[in-house]
């Protein structure tokens, strides 16, 4: 540690440190220390290369902070950190550039900092008044439905000028024009009492009195049709529309000389293209996290429903993988089959719902599916209760909520919100998609979203129903049987830009996995000249970026040109349960011994090792799949910013739905915003819920999945009284469980949801390029604000009703 005669210099120190081994160390040094003795100088610079050498040394703060340790891996060498200490941890790693001294002694200063912070914290006296305060404003969020922004056929330009607008009775009112185009224009009355006046489609004419009359248009009456309404009180907008005509040529080349003259300096209203950027940005998160599988439905030939495509992310690929038998077949057709799916989509409910279980079975090495829903259950109610029992006893145990909603025409269509004629790749990304496409999309009338609800204490709940060992064999009314195979359901992945380098080669080939702690078993999935795809037998114990050695125990017998044992590879990604990565060779050389290696095989087997391309066999089916799922999801989400306060919800979308639960979302808000605050109710404990899941998505990016109750009391006069939430942890037991849903139902309603927190990913600028593009011609601050907001959603919180679920489990009787 530092010595206490240096302590007047720590700051010069801790900052000087991290160069030592920077050219311009020497330079910097001179300068900061120039005022110094040489005495100093010279205890300063042994200090400062001193926290800059190497160090072997391993941290524990287990007996020094409040919060769990847990083990973290960094090199080789273990040590016990709490979440916040490995995210200060590798930022002073990635500041002096690898662990030294100074990253040793920085760990133990900041958790002595954190620990004194709490002591003062918890001396400090309670303010009188300080117990109960009004939830912040900060967690009333606006709501926004996804892909909903005006597609314009016109450029408009932001123009002002004082009009006179005749109604059909010739009656007139004076009015100010807010934008323009050649067929179009906005105006806002000056009087807004007049707006009684205003009839939707009806005609009226505009004469222009204030512009010069060299234009030749003062004393023109311009006919227009009223197509609508926006805003309100005196800020409503009357939108208007005109049609071309012969006689009224003077006006339209006054407003092409308008465009001509001021389209460049910040005139051209950008309203929609904002509108467009923003909910882009959501929707791009929004579609690579949600927990949700959008599955498509049609009518088969007979006229039965049935499942046709499933549009899939990283996270809902679980779900495909959960309902593939062992000869890698799809068999999603056994959850979504033609009755449930009737069922569904005939309910004339308000939000048509199921909740599935389900479970394998597993003999003579082949898979057996079992589902039931609590319908299906309720007809065999002599088995229901040890279907429930034993399926939960068992590792293949899930449990899935379907909601259906209906698709409309059109929904597959997202044009970008510029105008055709601004350039090529505009015209291109607006072009209506082709006949093939549009005929299969035509056929789809249901999309059903399958989410994973399955919970490990909803689990042994279930346990604990009587289990009847007779009646297990008579569980086959719940079978589904092999010999009758649903209808395929055919998976889109969704179509990102295109990031990789090289091409990748199917390959499967045995590998064994060198850690600094662990020997691991694995397969290739594929192969390319600098990466590997791997398969393994159990789940990767390292994080992100770390160092393995690769030896290809099968490969190393058909070459003795390569020595292929303890390749390096850097690991560049993992997936959810660690049991698949993307490796990149790495070497101090210009190519690696691996590199070599395979880039001789591939040149030698270019025939016989098949390219791996995704190629969708209706081009065009997975972005338009995805568009109609974002325009019709029934799920909620949250989207989280990070902010000097801490984790705050800065936007929430979901489509309007008829549900129940839809009303306390908006309690102390309006129809356009909703209130989170009864998510953030364990704020004042020591480590609330959403801010230590975001923290510890940074180190894992494993999905985050829990439960939170809430009893919404709509005739309390405290709206903190008003909506009271509880996380599953904090209601340990069944008994706790049970009575809080007791409670909630004597004093108003109960809800109950599954909450899945994901990490947000890498935006994706391609999709917005051309919108961006176009905002940065004409105003450029506001292209670089949206570049800037991409970045900053730290997470997203999926909200997933789960009400009717929870009172089944917990046998609670809703009236």
């Amino acid at each position: 540690m530092m010595t206490p005669d240096l302590a007047p210099y720590a700051d010069i120190i801790r900052t000087l440190a991290p160069l030592v081994n920077n050219a311009s160390f020497n330079q910097e040094f001179d300068r900061r220390t120039s005022s110094m003795s040489n005495d100093t100088r010279f205890l300063v610079k042994m200090e400062v290369k001193r926290l800059a050498k190497p160090c072997i040394r391993s941290i524990d703060l287990r007996a020094k902070v409040k919060d769990d340790c847990r083990l973290y891996n960094y090199q080789g060498i273990e040590h016990y950190l709490h979440i916040n200490g490995i995210l200060y941890f590798e930022k002073l790693v990635k500041r002096y550039g690898q662990y030294s001294f100074g990253v040793y002694e920085g760990i133990h200063e900041f958790a002595l900092a954190e620990k004194q912070k709490l002591e003062q914290q918890a001396n400090m006296p309670m303010k009188q008044g300080a117990e109960i305060s009004e939830p912040s404003e900060s967690y009333i969020t606006p709501c926004q439905e996804l892909l909903n922004y005006p597609i314009r056929k016109e450029e408009r330009l932001n123009y002002v000028t004082q009009i006179e607008v005749f109604f059909a009775d010739n009656k007139s009112v004076h009015a100010t024009t807010l934008d323009i185009s050649i067929h179009g224009l906005r105006i806002r009355l000056r009087e807004p009492e007049h707006l009684l006046e205003v009839k939707t489609f009806e005609p009226l004419s505009v004469m222009f009195r204030a512009v010069e009359r060299s234009t030749g248009i003062t004393r023109d009456s311009i006919p227009f049709k009223v197509l609508g309404l926006s805003g309100e009180g005196s800020k409503t907008s009357i939108h208007l529309y005109r049609e071309t005509s012969p006689e009224h040529a003077r006006f339209e080349t006054f407003v092409q000389d308008l465009f001509r003259l001021h389209k460049r300096r910040y005139k051209v209203n950008l309203d929609n293209v904002e509108m467009a950027v923003g909910t882009k940005i959501y929707e791009q998160s929004f579609a690579n996290n949600t927990p949700s599988l959008p599955v498509f439905v049609a009518r088969d030939d007979n006229a039965e429903f049935v499942a046709k495509y499933a549009s899939i992310n990283g996270s809902t690929k679980r779900i495909l993988d959960y309902w593939t038998n062992e000869e890698k077949q799809l068999m999603l057709g056994y959850l979504l089959n033609s009755e449930r799916l009737s069922m569904l989509a005939n309910d004339n409910g308000s939000c048509p719902s199921l909740v599935v279980y389900s479970f394998h079975h597993i003999k003579d090495e082949k898979i057996y599916f079992y589902s039931a829903s609590q319908a299906e259950l309720e007809k065999y109610p002599e088995l229901a209760e040890t279907f429930l029992s034993y399926g939960s006893r068992k590792v293949s145990w899930r449990v899935f909520r379907l909601v259906c909603s209906d698709i409309l025409p059109g929904q597959g269509i997202a044009p970008t919100s510029v105008p055709d004629g601004v350039n090529k790749e505009i015209d291109k990304l607006n072009r209506p998609p082709s006949p093939r496409l549009s005929g299969r999309l035509a056929e789809l009338s249901n999309m059903i979203s399958v989410t994973d609800i399955t919970n490990d204490a909803g689990q042994e709940c279930y346990q604990k129903r009587a289990l009847t060992r007779e009646n297990i064999k008579q569980l086959h009314v719940f079978g589904h049987a092999r010999n009758k195979p649903p209808f395929i359901v055919e998976a889109f992945r969704h179509k990102d830009a295109e990031l990789r380098r090289q091409t990748r080669y199917v390959l499967r080939t045995p590998v064994l996995i060198k850690t600094s702690s662990h020997n691991i078993t694995a397969y290739t999935e594929d192969i390319s000249v600098s990466g590997l795809k791997l398969e393994l037998d159990e789940p990767y114990p390292h994080r992100l970026n770390s160092k393995v050695h690769i030896s290809f125990t099968k490969l190393q017998d058909i070459t003795e040109s390569f020595d292929l044992n303890n390749l390096q590879y850097r690991v560049k990604h993992i997936n959810y349960d660690k049991q698949v990565l993307h490796l990149e060779a790495v070497s101090e050389d210009e190519t690696s011994e691996a590199e070599q290696f395979f880039a001789e095989l591939i040149a030698n087997n270019a025939d016989k090792l098949p390219a791996l391309t995704y190629e969708e066999s209706i081009p065009g089916i997975s972005s338009a799949l995805r568009t109609i799922h974002a325009k019709t999801t029934p799920q909620f989400c949250a989207y989280v910013e990070k902010k000097p306060q801490g984790f705050l919800p800065a936007m929430t979308t979901m489509n309007q739905v008829r549900a129940p639960w839809m009303s306390f979302l908006h309690h102390d808000a309006n129809l356009a915003s909703v209130n989170l605050a009864w998510l953030y109710q364990d704020e004042d404990l020591l480590e609330p819920f959403v801010r230590q899941s975001l923290k510890l998505l940074r180190i894992d990016p494993k999905i985050i999945s829990t439960e939170i109750y809430v009893a919404y009391n709509p005739a309390a006069n405290d709206s903190l009284q008003r909506v009271m939430a509880q996380w599953q942890y904090q209601l340990p037991s069944h008994r706790a469980k049970q009575q809080f849903i007791r409670q909630a139902h004597e004093n108003g309603q109960f809800f109950a949801f599954n909450v899945s927190i994901n990490k947000a990913l890498k935006p994706d600028l391609e999709k917005l390029e051309q919108e961006l593009l176009y905002l940065s011609q004409h105003a450029i601050h506001k292209a670089t604000h949206f570049e800037e907001r991409m970045w900053d959603v730290a997470g997203c919180i999926f909200l997933t009703d789960i009400s009717d679920e929870v009172c089944y489990r917990y046998q609670w009787k809703t009236t």
